[in-house]
C-alpha cells in the first residue's frame, strides 16, 4: 500500500467511446484508488478538450453539440457555449480566467468567428473576424501571464493591446484596443505564460518577421509597459534584435520567471542537403545582460527539442536540449550564459519532457524512432530509470523502451508518467501506459483493461493539472529490489538480468554477440558517449554558427589556391629548417676532423671560381656574399696547414 498522504492524481482519457476520469495509484504495488460508478464524463464523439489550469475543470468539445464546461469534483455539467458546434481551436488564459475558440469565418452566421468567453459562467465578452488561421500562430489573442492585458497580431503589421476591462465591456462585440504596438512583416507573436514570483512592472513578447529579397529575417525580443507606449506611429523597439536570411519559422521557449528566453529559428528545407528536417539553430535571450547568445552544442544537425525546467521557485535556471544526427547529443545548459553544464551522452531521442517540480526529466525517442525513453534525476545527475524492476522493458543502455507513443506527459505530483498511443496517428495498439519516475510500469492495478481501446479508440490521454504547490517535491524513494552493475556498461542493471544466456560458440568470441549486425551495433555504441559532467577544463564541441536556410561557406579557388601554396610554403620552411639543423651538427663534427673540414672549403672555392667567370650583373646578392667570403674561407685552410 501507498504510505503517501497526498491525494491520487487523475487521468483524463479521451476515447471514440466517450470521455472518462479515472485516478491513478501511485506506485505498482499500491491498490487501485477507489473509481466513481461511472467514469464517463461524455458518451460519444468528441473532438478535443483542455482542462482548467487548477483541474478544477474540463472543456470538451462535444459532436454535434458545441463546447460543454464539466465540473471534475463532482462529474457535473456546468454550461454549454452557444453556436460553437463548428468550434475547431480552443485555448485557455494562463489562469484559466477567459476562453478562446475559434471556427471557420462566415459572414452570416458567424461573422465574428474568433470568439473570446468568460470561463466562469460562459458569457460571451469578445469577437473579432480571423478569416484565415495559422497552427504555428494560435492563440491570435494572447494574455499576460497576470491576465492584465492581451495582445492580438493583425494583419496590418499591428499588435493591439487591449486592457481586461476593454474585453470585458465590448458585450460580445469586437473589442476596443488601448494601445497599437506598430511591427511591420511580423508573422509570429508570442507572450510568456508563466507568472514570475515578483509583480509584473512591463511585459515582454517576442516577433519574428520572415526574411524578404532584400532584408533579412528578424526575431526581435519587446517590452511594453502601459501607459509608456511609442506614440509616434513608427515602429516599435525592440530590446534585442536577431537578424538572419532564410529562416521560415519562430518558435519562443520563455523561463518560468520571464526574464529570459530560447528562441529555435528554423527552415522547412536544408539546402546544403545534410539533414531531410530542414534547418534549425538555437539562440538565448539575456535580458538582464541585453545579449543574444548563441548556445553551444555538442554536435551538428537540427535542433530536435528544448525544454526549460519548468520551477520558478528553484535557481539556478537551466534548460535541455537535443540536438544532432542520430544518435543525438542531449546536453543540460546553464540558463543565464547557455553553457553546458551536463552530458547525458548519445542515443536516439528527440523528446525533451520535464517533471512539474523540475526534479526529473524524461528524454525520449517518440514519433518516428522506437520509443527509448530515460528517466533521469536532474538533482543528482543519475539515470534512474535503469534500476526498474521490469528488465524486460529495459534495453542495453538500460532505458524504457515504449514503441508507438504519439502522446506523453507527467502528473502533477511528478511521480507518474504516461505515454499513450492514439488514432489518428496509429490505427493499430491503441493503449495508455503509465511509468513512475524510477520506470516501473503499472500493469495489474490500473483503473481501465489493458486492451480497452485497442485496436483504434484512443483519441488522446492527459493528466488532470494541478496548482504545483498542491503536492510536494519529494526526492527518491529507495528501490524495492537491490541492483547490480553490468560489467559492460555504467547503467546499473537487476540481478535478475544479469546472468544472460550466451551460446557455446558465442561465449569466447571477442565483443560478444550472435550476430555480425548485433556486433557492429555494439562497437558502434562503444564509440558513444556517456552521460558525464561538463567542467570548465572540458572542452565542448562548439558548432560553427551559421545562417539558418544557408549552405555552408564555401571558399573560392582563388582562395583555396592561395591556402595551398601557403601550406606548401610552410612544409618547405619545415624541411629547410630541418636540413639547417643537420648542417649544423655536420658542421660540429667536422670541426673535429680537418679532412673532411678543408675539402667543404675547398668545394666553397671552386664554386666561387665558377661565380666569378660569370656577368657580375647576372649575380644576385647571395652569389657576391659568397664571392666576398673567399678571404676568410683562405684564412681557414691557411689555419689548418692546408
Amino acid at each position: 500500500m501507498s504510505t503517501s498522504s497526498n491525494p491520487p492524481c487523475r487521468i483524463l482519457i479521451r476515447s471514440k467511446a466517450g470521455v472518462e476520469l479515472y485516478t491513478v495509484p501511485e506506485r505498482p504495488g499500491d491498490a487501485t484508488p477507489l473509481q466513481l460508478e461511472d467514469p464517463f464524463l461524455v458518451k460519444g464523439l468528441t473532438s478535443l478538450h483542455q482542462c482548467a489550469p487548477d483541474g478544477s475543470a474540463a472543456y470538451i468539445h462535444i459532436t454535434g453539440k458545441g463546447i460543454t464546461k464539466y465540473t471534475l469534483a463532482d462529474q457535473k455539467e456546468a454550461y454549454c457555449l452557444p453556436n460553437t458546434v463548428g468550434v475547431q481551436m480552443l485555448h485557455l488564459s494562463p489562469s484559466g480566467t477567459y476562453l478562446l475558440t475559434w471556427q471557420r469565418f462566415n459572414a452570416e452566421t458567424c461573422p465574428l468567428n474568433l470568439q473570446c468567453w468568460n470561463a466562469a459562467d460562459g458569457k460571451l465578452l469578445a469577437g473579432w473576424a480571423l478569416k484565415n488561421l495559422r497552427r504555428d500562430a494560435w492563440p491570435n489573442v494572447q494574455w499576460t501571464a497576470d491576465e492584465r492585458c492581451a495582445m492580438a497580431m493583425t494583419t496590418a503589421n499591428q499588435v493591439l493591446v487591449y486592457s481586461a476591462a476593454n474585453i470585458q465591456e465590448a458585450n460580445g462585440g469586437e473589442a476596443r484596443y488601448q494601445d497599437v504596438l506598430k511591427v511591420e512583416g511580423i508573422t509570429i507573436l508570442s507572450v510568456p505564460q508563466t507568472k514570475p514570483l515578483q509583480n509584473m512592472a512591463l511585459y515582454y513578447f517576442t516577433s519574428f518577421v520572415p526574411a524578404t529579397k532584400n532584408k533579412p529575417g528578424r526575431a526581435s525580443l519587446h517590452a511594453y509597459t502601459p501607459g509608456k507606449t511609442n506614440s509616434g506611429g513608427g515602429q516599435y523597439p525592440s530590446l534585442l534584435l536577431k537578424s538572419l536570411f532564410q529562416a521560415e519559422e519562430m518558435k519562443t521557449l520563455w523561463n518560468p520567471t520571464n526574464d529570459a528566453a530560447l528562441i529555435v529559428l528554423q527552415t522547412a528545407v536544408d539546402v546544403s542537403g545534410q539533414s531531410y528536417y530542414g534547418s534549425s539553430q538555437l539562440f538565448l535571450l539575456n535580458f538582464a545582460n541585453k545579449e543574444v547568445v548563441t548556445v553551444p552544442l555538442d554536435q551538428e544537425g537540427p535542433v530536435l527539442d528544448v525544454g526549460w525546467m519548468p520551477n520558478p521557485s528553484k535557481p539556478p535556471h537551466c534548460f535541455a536540449v537535443v540536438a544532432g544526427r542520430m544518435p543525438s547529443m542531449a546536453t543540460l545548459h546553464n540558463g543565464l550564459t547557455g553553457e553546458p553544464i551536463f552530458k547525458f551522452g548519445h542515443a536516439h531521442r528527440n523528446t525533451v519532457s520535464w517533471s512539474p517540480h523540475g526534479r526529473f526529466l524524461c528524454l525520449a525517442g517518440f514519433g518516428n524512432l522506437a520509443g527509448g525513453m530515460g528517466l533521469w534525476d536532474r538533482n543528482k545527475g543519475k539515470l534512474i530509470s535503469a534500476g526498474a524492476t521490469n528488465t524486460a522493458q529495459l534495453n542495453a543502455n538500460g532505458n524504457l523502451k515504449a514503441e508507438t507513443t504519439t502522446g506523453y506527459g507527467w502528473s502533477p505530483d511528478s511521480r507518474l508518467f504516461a505515454a499513450s498511443t492514439c488514432t489518428p496517428r496509429m490505427n493499430v495498439e491503441n493503449r495508455v501506459r503509465i511509468y513512475t519516475y524510477a520506470g516501473e510500469q503499472l500493469v495489474d492495478n490500473l483503473p481501465w483493461l489493458k486492451n480497452q481501446y485497442e485496436p483504434d479508440k484512443l483519441l488522446e490521454a492527459t493528466f488532470v493539472p494541478a496548482p504545483l504547490t498542491k503536492y510536494p517535491d519529494r526526492p527518491l524513494t529507495p528501490p524495492p529490489d537491490k541492483v547490480v552493475i553490468n560489467q559492460h556498461s555504467s547503467a546499473p542493471v537487476s540481478a535478475s538480468s544479469a546472468r544472460k544466456y550466451v551460446p557455446p560458440s558465442a561465449r569466447n568470441r571477442i565483443g560478444g554477440g550472435t550476430s555480425l549486425a548485433e556486433r557492429l551495433r555494439k562497437e558502434i555504441e562503444g564509440t558513444m558517449q556517456g552521460a558525464a559532467k561538463v567542467t570548465r577544463t572540458d572542452t565542448i564541441k562548439k558548432v560553427a554558427p551559421t545562417v539558418v536556410g544557408l549552405a555552408p561557406p564555401t571558399k573560392s579557388k582563388s582562395a583555396q589556391r592561395r591556402e595551398k601554396a601557403k601550406i606548401k610554403k610552410q612544409s618547405e620552411e619545415q624541411a629547410v629548417a630541418a636540413i639547417q639543423s643537420a648542417v649544423q651538427a655536420d658542421e660540429s663534427q667536422e670541426q673535429l676532423d680537418p679532412e673532411k673540414l678543408s675539402r667543404k672549403l675547398k668545394k666553397l672555392l671552386k664554386q666561387i671560381d665558377d661565380l666569378k667567370a660569370k656577368d657580375p650583373s647576372s649575380l644576385n646578392d647571395a652569389q657576391k656574399k659568397k664571392i666576398q667570403s673567399e678571404d676568410e674561407i683562405l684564412k681557414q685552410l691557411k689555419e689548418l696547414g692546408i
